[in-house]
């Protein structure tokens, strides 16, 4: 797409009112089964009011922290309980509630309020953490894609923290939680991750689904206008856009006009694939050519899938 075409297409994206809001704040007290569907074990009519004060959260990370960060928290399973639990909060329960006292702790550190000093390191191998950025990367764009969310919403959240989990394991079986945590925040320090402006405007009821290549039902795959991403755990392979999204993939497993990835579909490749879809009502504005290719055109640049041409 040439430039001032993608403009224009950016431009009306844009302009269209975003219909989705999340608010990153709810009161203290709500109810432990709003995110879960699990019912408090003491009554599902009785709501328990907890201390989350900024004098009660930094006491219950200094007495949980182990001389550990914050992030450090958000990454070991072991001292996040433990910080729950100084907050009377069941970390297998209280979705909402752990979600609240976690972020109201970055909250802390990033005002400088924290007050609490860390004396130790994490001493896992840099190495090892550098091996899993690829994998990472997919797994954390995945979910924000899905959820139109931050990374400090996902890891506070244990819902999406799992989800996280899952999505690293379609690439990489045996990878640690730990470790696609670490991965991520390095991703997060480093910057790499960068806004991608399309996708945070044109949501227009977007869903977000994996299948692995392996156990792929062509049949069950959505028909609808979209865009595709096939990825290993090297990285991203191929991004491509369809006004029906079951017929171009079918079109790709019977020989894609891609020889690279033609190579990796047919089994050639070491690596598991696995195949993302970006599917958008038939009726929203991502039947429109120009709006599609804006939309694919800003993940290649971003996500930079090895065998496509950049735009």
């Amino acid at each position: 797409m040439n430039s001032p075409l993608k403009a224009c297409v950016l431009a009306t994206l844009l302009a269209m009112p975003m219909l989705k809001a999340v608010s990153q704040e709810t009161a203290a007290t709500s109810t432990e089964s709003r995110s879960t569907g699990k019912t408090p074990p003491d009554s599902p009519h009785v709501v328990k009011t907890i201390d989350l004060s900024s004098t009660k959260i930094r006491e219950a990370f200094q007495n949980s922290h182990e001389g550990y960060s914050s992030d450090e928290l958000l990454i070991q399973d072991e001292l996040r309980n433990a910080f729950l639990k100084e907050l009377q909060i069941d970390p297998e329960l209280s979705s909402d509630r752990q979600m609240i006292a976690l972020r109201k702790l970055l909250q802390l550190r990033k005002s400088g309020r924290l007050d609490v000093p860390t004396t130790k390191r994490s001493q896992v191998p840099t190495n090892a953490i550098q091996a899993a950025i690829p994998t990472a990367e997919i797994a954390i764009r995945t979910v924000l894609d899905r959820h139109d969310a931050m990374i400090d919403d996902v890891l506070c959240n244990p819902v999406w923290r799992n989800e996280l989990q899952r999505e690293a394991e379609r690439l990489s079986s045996d990878i640690s939680a730990e470790t696609v945590r670490r991965a991520v925040l390095r991703l997060r320090k480093s910057r790499r991750l960068k806004p991608e402006l399309v996708l945070r405007v044109a949501d227009w009821d977007r869903t977000v689904s994996t299948y692995p290549m392996q156990e792929l039902d062509l049949d069950s795959l959505p028909n609808t206008p979209g865009v595709y991403l096939f990825r290993d755990l090297t990285g991203y392979l191929y991004i491509g856009e369809a006004v029906r999204l079951r017929d171009r993939i079918g079109e790709h497993l019977r020989g894609s006009h891609n020889d690279g990835l033609a190579g990796v579909l047919s089994g050639k490749g070491s690596n598991p694939v696995t195949l993302e879809l970006h599917a958008f009502p038939a009726d929203s504005p991502a039947k429109r050519l120009t709006v599609r290719r804006a939309y694919e055109s800003e993940l290649i640049r971003s996500r930079q899938p090895r065998f496509n041409l950049q735009p």
